[in-house]
């Protein structure tokens, strides 16, 4: 009787175990860095400013953000700094069906020319800033992940703004170099 029921606790260990690493193991988080921002003058012209340029103010207070990619569906979260939660982000095609997401998605589209962002798949997030400020945010995340970019429209009356960021995986597997020495007393730890 012991050894079924040792077998029996061995095979639940072992599935409470690996279960939760298999789950953890598919999700993974990109920080992203801006680039890149701009917004549309009263002449009808955009206002870009480029992290290379030598006065950058609105990128000097556009925070780092991140996004998450979790699960076999890849459902995307996101949040656009350290103090915030995670998000869910609403893809397109799901809301695709409502007349004034089509016209801000129509509306904005020229603005993927001035960003030049390709292959990207487009979410939506109703956002509420801490200050009591909401507004909708449009973000295009390109299929390798490595750039995103964040169209925002206030609810009240301030302009749209549009942020470039380079993303790059929180996890990466990156070799560890080791430094061998001639004395084969040596030992490397």
């Amino acid at each position: 009787m012991r050894i079924y029921l040792t077998l029996f606790l061995v095979i639940v260990w072992t599935f409470l175990i690996l279960v939760p690493l298999k789950t953890y193991a598919e999700d993974e988080t990109f920080t992203c860095k801006p680039v890149v921002a701009g917004m549309p003058k009263k002449d009808g012209g955009f206002y870009v400013e480029d992290l290379h340029d030598e006065s950058t103010p609105i990128l000097d207070i556009i925070p780092d953000n991140q996004f998450r990619l979790v699960g076999e569906d890849k459902n995307v979260y996101f949040k656009n700094n350290s103090s915030r939660k995670f998000e869910v982000l609403v893809p397109y095609e799901r809301i695709s069906d409502i007349k004034e997401i089509r016209e801000i998605q129509e509306g904005l589209s020229s603005w993927d020319d001035i960003i030049s962002l390709e292959n990207f798949r487009t979410y939506y997030l109703k956002y509420f800033g801490d200050d009591g400020s909401e507004s909708l945010k449009r973000i295009s995340i390109n299929e390798k992940n490595t750039r995103t970019a964040i169209l925002t429209v206030p609810m009240a009356d301030y302009p749209s703004y549009f942020t470039l960021f380079n993303c790059k995986s929180d996890y990466v597997k990156e070799s560890i170099p080791a430094d061998f020495p001639d004395n084969p007393f040596n030992k490397i730890s």
